[in-house]
């Protein structure tokens, strides 16, 4: 990650060198010129914009394209986003038959989605999760904070606190700080899982409540960040906004004794099921 960040400052400063000298310090509009996949420079001020292909860090302006994909206006960088290739093969998940009257109803799919996400986002292992991980995250800034004003004291000279925060931050750009999930973002993802998890069960797989439809619920829900998309049919409608509010992956066996391998998995079986319906369809 520094090592992209210093190339890409590189770059950076041989487009001004090339574009100087610039007519204003700063402007209020932009007259942008791309020279990198996901950067480009502002000809009147010699701004810079830079591409975070992260969907929560991102804060280009997006326009949709007819294939669903998201393009930076500014650069021309398409966002990366998880779709199923027609050619792609899997071999680790089956589409299993189920008889129509043994079919699980949407309500009790519906209470199985619903104590999933309140032991992942609103359960009180959900908030001792948030307050550990808040922490560590915060003692990393202090931290790192306190080392680099011990290097400014050995300087000799005053040293400015927001520059070195900003140094912090800069190399602490990883850091991501767990968020509460509010009523109505929980309201939106249960109702997103709930409908990709009905088109499973009438497609004939087989959604037994307890721990398969658990480990369903739990792959959809982080599968949300991104969605997911086949062509030009939405599996699963993306919400970016769940990514502040999801534990990481490597957290949910130790703190909610969550298999992180389901992620996988449900993913793995989505793009089988769906694959093989679209194109007998």
């Amino acid at each position: 990650m520094a090592h992209a960040i210093q190339s890409s400052d590189r770059a950076h400063g041989i487009w001004r060198t090339l574009r100087r000298p610039f007519r204003y310090v700063s402007c209020l509009e932009h007259q942008w010129e791309p020279y990198q996949i996901d950067e480009a420079g502002c000809l009147k001020c010699g701004a810079m914009h830079r591409c975070l292909l992260n969907p929560v860090d991102c804060k280009c302006p997006l326009v949709t394209c007819d294939d669903l994909s998201r393009v930076c206006t500014i650069s021309g960088c398409v966002l990366p986003a998880v779709r199923c290739a027609a050619t792609e093969y899997v071999d680790t998940a089956v589409a299993t038959e189920l008889p129509a009257q043994l079919s699980i109803s949407v309500t009790a799919i519906d209470e199985e989605v619903r104590a999933v996400l309140h032991l992942l986002l609103r359960s009180d292992k959900a908030r001792l999760y948030r307050q550990d991980e808040n922490r560590r995250q915060a003692r990393k800034v202090t931290n790192g904070l306190h080392r680099a004003l011990k290097q400014a004291k050995l300087k000799r000279a005053p040293p400015n606190i927001l520059q070195c925060l900003a140094e912090v931050m800069h190399h602490e750009r990883n850091l991501r700080f767990i968020c509460p999930a509010s009523d109505e973002l929980v309201e939106q993802a249960c109702k997103n899982i709930v409908l990709t998890l009905v088109e499973l069960r009438n497609l004939g797989v087989r959604l037994a409540p307890g721990g398969r439809l658990q480990g369903l619920a739990v792959g959809l829900l982080y599968l949300l960040r991104a969605g997911l998309i086949y062509g030009s049919h939405v599996l699963l409608m993306p919400m970016e906004e769940i990514a502040v509010c999801l534990p990481f992956e490597n957290k949910l066996e130790h703190y909610f004794g969550i298999s992180s391998k389901a992620i996988c998995e449900v993913e793995n079986e989505l793009k089988l099921v769906f694959r093989a319906h679209y194109q007998r369809s």
